[in-house]
């Protein structure tokens, strides 16, 4: 099934029929996800199946997604594969979620009612690396300077010698008390 998360949904009666959805949404339509993230034709296929747990409302939301990414140690794209699956208590207020269980992953649903499309999109956010790195050994432009045989870090030139950025700041707050006062 494609779309039909866009609609806003009574959780209550998700939770009570137990109600499942397979749903695909294109990456570039679902709220806060970069427009860079999976390209121009980037899909999450999501999984979501709601009943309840000691009297709450839950979703267990299962992810699968193949991203475009910029690998932060060489700055080049990326593909990164997202598979995942989570049980999400949903509430209806901001109490409610603080008074959730320890370590149990909440989501609002303002007045009852929610919309899928929000909710796959906050669970793949939740997914996403915070750092997004090629796998060493991979093709990342930039060697693993700990990994033994590789090239060392450009911050080194061949001599050996490191960049200083503040080498001359003494002297050049010297020099700062030197100027006559006004």
């Amino acid at each position: 099934m494609s779309g039909g998360g866009l609609k806003l949904r009574d959780v209550r009666k998700l939770a009570d029929t137990r109600a499942e959805f397979d749903l695909e949404f294109p990456l570039r339509e679902l709220p806060g996800i970069a427009p860079e993230v999976g390209g121009n034709d980037g899909r999450v296929r999501a999984r979501v199946r709601f009943g309840r747990e000691q009297g709450f409302a839950i979703a267990d939301v299962g992810l699968d997604a193949k991203l475009q990414v910029i690998c932060q140690r060489c700055m080049a794209p990326m593909s990164l594969t997202i598979s995942t699956r989570s049980p999400v208590q949903v509430v209806e207020t901001e109490q409610e979620a603080e008074d959730a269980p320890a370590g149990r992953e909440t989501f609002l649903a303002p007045e009852g009612r929610l919309s899928l499309e929000a909710l796959v999109a906050e669970e793949l956010l939740l997914a996403l690396p915070i750092v997004p790195l090629h796998e060493l050994g991979t093709a990342c432009a930039v060697a693993d300077a700990s990994a033994p045989g590789t090239a060392a870090p450009a911050a080194a030139d061949e001599a050996g010698s490191t960049a200083r950025p503040f080498a001359d700041l003494k002297a050049l707050l010297e020099q700062g008390d030197r100027r006559p006062k006004r």
